[in-house]
């Protein structure tokens, strides 16, 4: 098919812009990266041979057509930190090798193994001309059938040209570079998804290690009792953030439970009612940015009605219907006019984070008095097929 061609092309295009942008980012990102990377030790030239051997075995996520050695990269400078420190150790070649395809999967290898789950990394998804060129069978996943000894799933392109000729050996190349520069593409998200993970986990243990041990050393020391509950009430934003940030994966109905008791306790502290509903027709997981962005929305809107809005109640509902999410926010305070406020860090903010997520975010003043904040997030969980 003429339009299956083209767009065959057009992501090996795209593609091939990616790849070059990717470099350029390896190029870019060499001196601050250089200055990041820990002096090699040149009292032990034999453990930097070790480390650059087995550098060379490790494939930069960022660059991908180089290794660990070659890049300069900032995760390229990490992954080869990350090789000295286990070497130093006493870890194993195969030990590291191990900690690094655990983490990254079988991609962050330079010469992955030839196995059924890499086999496409080597020779490609194979696409079979079928009819004597009738037809185009490209696999998508799962590799070929001659690596699996199972047919997977397959896209079938008809009508060549439309239908002026058949499709050639040439076709069923394009075809298998396209669809093997989509699977890499897939493979490296995930492994900067894991990376990023790990980087999360790692930050939330330092606050939780580090700042929550001197705010806990300040509570104990402070001088008066409402400065006390300043500092616990940070301890638990402080606990509330690096368990999250700490978590794989978070549940729409449990991030709402601990939503609704975070801020609850700090309208109680103010004197303020909460009124909370969260209703939802099926369970759903939030990514990192959805818990984030949300989590951060609700925390702002809350802190401007207790600091401007000289509130005595709030009602927050949540609501998830088919793919739409919807939040809104009232409350019964003194604000106006929410047309003409500034926009300042706060309410900028909000803005940031709901169209960070797709949607939309609007103010309005209620009747009799008080403002709504309504937020909308048309595709925020699309239903599985």
């Amino acid at each position: 098919m003429h339009r299956a061609e083209r767009t065959l092309h057009k992501l090996e295009r795209s593609f091939r812009r990616a790849a070059s942008v990717a470099a350029l980012l390896c190029a870019v990102a060499a001196g601050p990266a250089a200055a990041r990377e820990a002096a090699p030790a040149t009292a032990d030239p034999v453990l930097e041979a070790h480390v650059m051997r087995l550098s060379n075995e490790l494939r930069c996520l960022v660059c991908q057509n180089e290794t660990i050695a070659a890049s300069n990269a900032d995760l390229a400078v990490d992954l080869r930190n990350q090789v000295r420190d286990m070497l130093r150790q006493g870890r194993t070649d195969a030990e590291v090798m191990r900690y690094m395809t655990d983490r990254y999967g079988d991609f962050v290898l330079y010469r992955p193994p030839v196995k059924a789950t890499t086999w496409v990394l080597w020779y490609g998804p194979a696409a079979l001309l079928v009819g004597g060129g009738a037809a185009l069978e490209v696999p998508l996943r799962g590799g070929s059938r001659r690596a699996s000894g199972e047919a997977g799933p397959t896209l079938v392109l008809r009508l060549a040209d439309d239908g002026r000729r058949l499709f050639t050996d040439d076709d069923a190349r394009l075809a298998d570079r396209v669809v093997e520069r989509l699977r890499r593409a897939v493979a490296y998200d995930r492994a900067v998804e894991r990376g990023r993970s790990e980087e999360r986990q790692r930050i939330a243990q330092d606050l939780h290690d580090d700042i929550g041990a001197r705010l806990l050393t300040l509570m104990y020391q402070a001088q008066t009792p409402a400065m006390e509950e300043y500092i616990r009430l940070t301890l638990k934003d402080l606990k509330t953030l690096t368990r999250g940030l700490a978590a794989g994966e978070h549940r729409l109905s449990h991030a709402a439970g601990e939503w609704k008791a975070d801020l609850a306790q700090r309208l109680a502290a103010a004197q303020v009612h909460l009124v909370w509903a969260c209703t939802q027709d099926r369970e759903v997981p939030l990514n990192m940015t959805q818990w984030s962005a949300l989590t951060r929305v609700l925390r702002e809107l809350v802190s401007n009605v207790l600091q401007h809005a000289q509130a005595t109640r709030v009602d927050i509902r949540i609501t998830l219907q088919g793919p739409e999410l919807r939040l809104r926010v009232a409350d019964n305070g003194r604000g106006r006019a929410p047309e003409a406020w500034a926009r300042g860090l706060g309410l900028g903010g909000v803005r940031k984070r709901v169209k960070l997520i797709g949607g939309d975010v609007a103010w309005h003043e209620q009747t009799p008095q008080g403002i709504v904040c309504e937020v909308r997030v048309a595709g925020f969980a699309p239903p599985v097929m």
